[in-house]
C-alpha cells in the first residue's frame, strides 16, 4: 500500500479527483481538502498508478507525493534499525 498527497490548482479539480477515487473499489480511504486544494489518499502501487495517470489527464493535477505505507512488524523493524533517538 502507498499513501499519495496530491495538490492541484483549484479546488474543481480536487473534487473531480476526488470522485474520480471514490468510484474506484481500490482507493481504501481518500480526504480532500477543497480549501487547501489537496487530496490524500491510500491504494495498492498499480492500482493508484493507473488512477493517477487519468488524474493527471483531466489537468490541474500541480504536485504529487508518495511513500509506502509500513505497518505491523515491519515498522517496529524498521523503529529498532533507525533507533528511537538516532538523528535524521
Amino acid at each position: 500500500m502507498r499513501i499519495y498527497d496530491l495538490r492541484f490548482r483549484d479546488s474543481a479539480s480536487v473534487a473531480r479527483a476526488f470522485e474520480r477515487l471514490m468510484e474506484s473499489s481500490r482507493v481504501v480511504t481518500c480526504e480532500a481538502e477543497p480549501e487547501n486544494v489537496r487530496l490524500r489518499f491510500l491504494a495498492p502501487a498499480l492500482a493508484a498508478a493507473n488512477l493517477l495517470a487519468r488524474i493527471y489527464l483531466d489537468g490541474d493535477l500541480t504536485w504529487c507525493s508518495s511513500h509506502d505505507l509500513v505497518v505491523g512488524a515491519q515498522a517496529q523493524d524498521t523503529e529498532k534499525s533507525v533507533g528511537a533517538d538516532a538523528p535524521i
